[in-house]
């Protein structure tokens, strides 16, 4: 007997030509039988018997198995189990469905040949079989699940397509919806301010009321209008930083001071703690820094429950060999906090953490729905600026009220950066 060269993970293959030749005299009470067996198997997950699998398939198999003992060469045998394999697979056939044809005709060769021979050439034929049918079984295994993974990889393709589709469908949606709403909305705000400053009657209070409503709604509807076009311009890597000496220190406290009315009403007390005052300013877009903190602190007031508290602090972190100073600004709440599976994607548009019956119109409401962008506008500009921004929470428990802390990090550059730093740059401080 000759052997045949396998791999390690599959049992040796020998040439048996006596057992090849009694398998090929023995169509009726092998090959008829199995064939049988195989057409009673239960339906398959699809619905369809096995054998529709087609006698052509089968009987290769058989054939193929009685030339490869023969001979002791196997290609053909494992070209023709990898060509059903596929074939099964893609007419949605289990792989135990497959496996179940080669277990069933290794019993059947079993019953023969204990049936004719006596044990110890049963034996014999057998273990001759079992190598080359266990190896077999391996090989179909194999096959199956490399489909499996190839039609993996297709679907997961084409749903990364459709996503990015819809992505690039709803970025558009986003930047064109903006632009549409700011013609009308310039004028309403432009109509409401004649309404209050010329053409109402201070006295008339109701009148006063109705127009500084419509006012304010509108100046809600602004910031709004503002995001969207934000979040667009940072899909698109086209967020312009007007790049000025900022004091971090100063556009805190003016973002403190413009909250003050909602933080009364909510009852929270805020604290800036003393800025480390090796802390200079820096080259950044004072604007923008603005709406940074507006979207976070605002987010902090929103998640702290009445009777609150919040503090800010601000920090120089050591740098490494060749790297900027870093500063990293907190901002540390006693609220409801956050939960672990929601730390990550409070930072995707759309995406919030309230129930949509919660929806409110109010920038700050506790645990009020908003769209969704303003944590999505906040670290597309802390990122144009070449910072990073995350949070931390031990979890959600509005009883026990443990918490969330933002932190934002920001280069301390001091000079003027080049315009093809400006956007995007690239700054990776080790976090403390």
């Amino acid at each position: 007997m000759t052997n045949t060269t396998t791999s390690p993970l599959r049992p040796p293959r020998v040439r048996q030509p006596e057992l090849a030749l009694w398998l090929q005299s023995r169509t009726k009470t092998v090959y008829d039988s199995w064939l049988a067996r195989v057409h009673a198997y239960p339906p398959s997950a699809s619905g369809r018997v096995l054998a529709p699998l087609a006698e052509a398939d089968l009987r290769r198999i058989y054939t193929d198995l009685c030339a490869s003992l023969e001979t002791g060469r196997f290609a053909a045998f494992d070209e023709s189990l990898t060509t059903i394999t596929r074939e099964s697979y893609r007419n949605s056939y289990r792989l135990s469905d497959l496996l179940y044809i080669l277990i069933a005709l290794t019993d059947q060769v079993w019953q023969a040949s204990t049936a004719e021979f006596l044990p110890e050439q049963a034996l014999a034929y057998m273990h001759a079989l079992n190598s080359t049918l266990s190896s077999a079984l391996t090989h179909v295994a194999r096959v199956y699940n490399e489909e499996v993974q190839a039609g993996v990889a297709v679907d997961l393709e084409r749903a990364q397509w459709r996503l990015a589709q819809l992505d690039r469908a709803k970025s558009s949606f986003i930047s064109i919806a903006a632009h549409e709403l700011k013609t009308p909305l310039t004028l309403i705000q432009g109509y409401s301010d004649i309404l209050i400053s010329d053409l109402i009657d201070p006295n008339n209070e109701r009148a006063v009321f109705v127009a500084k409503g419509l006012a304010a709604g509108a100046k809600r509807l602004q910031q709004i209008v503002n995001d969207m076009i934000a979040v667009s311009m940072i899909d698109n890597e086209m967020l312009a930083l007007h790049l000025q000496p900022t004091s971090l220190s100063h556009v805190v406290h003016i973002v403190v001071n413009d909250l003050k009315t909602e933080m009364t009403d909510h009852q929270v007390a805020l604290e800036i703690a003393p800025f480390d005052p090796t802390i200079r300013p820096i080259f950044a877009d004072p604007q923008r820094l603005y709406d940074m903190f507006t979207h976070v602190i605002g987010n902090s007031v929103k998640y702290t429950p009445d009777s609150g508290h919040i503090k800010i602090a601000a920090r120089l972190l050591s740098p490494g060999q060749d790297e900027e100073p870093v500063i990293e600004i907190t901002i540390a709440d006693d609220g409801i906090g956050i939960a672990p599976e929601h730390r990550e994607r409070i930072f995707e548009k759309f995406y919030g953490t309230t129930d949509v019956m919660r929806h409110s119109s109010g920038r700050t409401k506790f645990k009020g729905g908003g769209p969704g962008l303003g944590l999505v506008v906040a670290k597309g500009i802390v990122e144009a600026h070449g910072g990073k921004i995350w949070v931390e929470s031990p979890g959600y428990d509005e009883v026990k009220r443990p918490g969330t802390t933002f932190h934002i990090l920001l280069p301390m550059r001091t000079t003027s950066p080049s315009t093809h730093d400006r956007l995007r740059l690239d700054l990776n401080p080790a976090r403390p």
